[in-house]
């Protein structure tokens, strides 16, 4: 195992995440895992939307779970409180509030608009592949956030890797290296297998090897992140070992100690 920490797990709380907080904890205790952060989806104040995040009147109970586990397993394993929050200009206050509770936000753009409306979960026009790249940069430059997740996520339904494709890349992996933020090679998507992206093959979803490609350009530092939607996706190892595997050969500089320690 190349790192020993998962920075990225969410709960049930957020609506499409199955099993107890204590269940993940268990199951990263088994995988040989050192260090274990919950990150679920951050509420809006203003936009509740149970199938997507949690609600703001569950941040207490999460953060109250969290810490109690962390007591419990304080011999075997260290836990952190985190949030995955999309970067909204109207919203930094609330970041702002969830920052202060709790130990680390990371950037996770999924949707356009605070109220879920704009998902990039959908084939994406070239116009709306540069928003998401927008969004995501202006999230960077905040400084509110500990590491990007999942930045290749607009390939979700993609079939191919168009100029636009290319240029957000760019657009994201410039500003990481220009605000010093970790990326995350995101291995939800590993399970599902590879697709047909025409003249660049078949290739994951999501860690997309184009995107990783123009991303081994740039003083980056990378991470593998298991999105953990269930427990039993934190022993699935060889998941893991297929995001390497895909992309040995591009020389990316990984963590590989834990670099979140409050």
């Amino acid at each position: 195992m190349l790192q020993d920490f998962n920075y990225h797990t969410h709960t049930y709380r957020c609506g499409h995440a199955i099993g107890s907080d204590e269940d993940y904890v268990l199951a990263a205790i088994k995988a040989g895992y050192k260090t274990l952060g919950f990150s679920d989806h951050a509420p809006y104040r203003h936009h509740p939307n149970p199938r997507i995040h949690m609600n703001w009147d569950q941040i207490d109970d999460y953060l109250d779970s969290i810490r109690a586990l962390k007591d419990k397993y304080q011999d075997q394993i260290t836990i952190l409180t985190g949030f995955e929050s999309e970067f909204y200009p109207e919203t930094i206050d609330e970041k702002l509030e969830l920052q202060k509770r709790s130990d680390y936000l990371i950037l996770g753009q999924h949707f356009a608009y605070p109220d879920g409306r704009g998902t990039y979960f959908k084939y994406n026009t070239d116009e709306e592949i540069i928003t998401y790249a927008k969004g995501v940069c202006a999230g960077l430059e905040s400084g509110l956030f500990t590491y990007l997740c999942h930045p290749d996520v607009y390939m979700f339904r993609q079939n191919e890797f168009t100029a636009a494709c290319a240029e957000a890349a760019h657009m994201i992996c410039q500003k990481a290296a220009e605000t010093n933020t970790p990326v995350e090679i995101n291995v939800h998507r590993i399970n599902r297998g590879k697709i047909d992206f025409g003249q660049d093959g078949f290739q994951y979803s999501y860690p997309h090897r184009n995107f990783w490609k123009i991303a081994s350009q740039y003083p980056l530092k990378c991470l593998i992140g298991i999105d953990a939607h269930d427990p039993e996706e934190l022993l699935d190892l060889a998941a893991v070992e297929a995001a390497f595997a895909e992309l040995s050969d591009l020389n990316l500089d990984y963590i590989t100690e834990p670099f979140i320690l409050r």
